[in-house]
């Protein structure tokens, strides 16, 4: 079997459970979930259920295979397991683990492996090349939208739709988190949104942010901007599905926004426009993170520049 650990924001289980489902596919083994975690984790909760995946959640009594520094921290887990192993038997020996490390693509995380446990974040398609449609497929939501999201979607899908993704927040007041993450300023936005205005007509801008208030002061080109403020942490796939719906992208260094912007349509035309670092320099690698067919900020402030020369 492979068991993927889930933790962290939904961006974040939609990364690991798309390398665990790579990984069972390149071994022929079964894919589990670990969402044990979030047991004693108050930053998020388990969000990727809200989709159509496929993978089961591990069954308790396969519990007791989980490297032991992964189920330490489950104080109930041992009595529940003891209870399990009385009526149920399975194969003791641990899961091998594989961890993140350093963090980034590498080619040696695609070799295939069995009886495997996955411990990192895995942010590039390059880690799930052979399961994409798959995953395009599973991460729909499992149940209807609501009404509110009924009607953006109307809307998105009326227009030439633009997904605009600004998180601020932690970014800008967690001092662990400005030490990797760069803060995208105005500067950032309003380049690719200067870009894509000269290349298309018509566009209105769904924004999407936990700043709006900011965005509405700092982001004006002059294009029409709809705030989608209507969902929360609980129903915050439905964003994501939305933002997947609109005819281009201009994403954060986030991987909500790096999803929303994933699994749009590949429509002729369609332009992804990403940040260039991802991180601070000298803090993680982020250099495989982008897809290779989006807009790097890099490139377009290059292009900007002959232009205006």
């Amino acid at each position: 079997m492979v068991v993927t650990r889930l933790l962290g924001g939904l961006g974040n289980q939609m990364f690991q459970y798309a390398y665990g489902l790579q990984l069972a596919r390149l071994s022929s083994q079964p894919l589990f979930i670990d969402a044990s975690g979030f047991a004693t984790y108050d930053l998020h909760a388990l969000a990727i259920t809200n989709f159509r995946i496929s993978a089961p959640q591990l069954p308790p009594h396969e519990w007791k295979r989980i490297p032991r520094r992964f189920r330490e921290g489950n104080r109930w887990s041992d009595t529940l397991l003891a209870c399990c192993n009385s009526l149920l038997r399975s194969e003791s020996r641990t899961l091998s683990l594989r961890r993140e490390r350093p963090f980034g693509f590498a080619e040696k995380y695609l070799r295939s492996a069995k009886g495997v446990y996955l411990d990192g974040y895995w942010q590039s398609e390059r880690f799930f090349a052979a399961v994409q449609q798959q995953l395009r497929s599973e991460f729909r939501p499992k149940h209807g939208l609501s009404d509110a999201s009924l009607h953006v979607a109307e809307q998105i899908q009326s227009e030439v739709s633009v997904a605009l993704h600004v998180r601020r927040g932690d970014y800008v007041t967690n001092p662990e988190a400005r030490k990797i993450y760069r803060n995208l300023g105005r500067d950032y936005y309003r380049k690719c949104l200067d870009d894509l205005r000269q290349r298309s007509a018509g566009l209105k801008v769904f924004l999407f942010s936990n700043d709006v208030e900011w965005c509405l002061r700092e982001l004006d080109v002059g294009l029409p901007f709809v705030p989608v403020t209507h969902n929360d942490a609980t129903t915050a796939y439905e964003d994501l599905y939305l933002m997947s719906l609109c005819d281009h992208a201009i994403i954060a260094n986030s991987s909500f926004s790096w999803w929303g912007a994933f699994l749009g349509e590949n429509a002729c035309g369609r332009r992804v426009y990403h940040p260039d670092p991802w991180f601070h320099p000298g803090s993680l690698n982020g250099s495989f993170i982008p897809c290779e067919d989006w807009i790097s900020e890099r490139n377009l402030s290059t292009s900007l520049s002959a232009r205006a020369a």
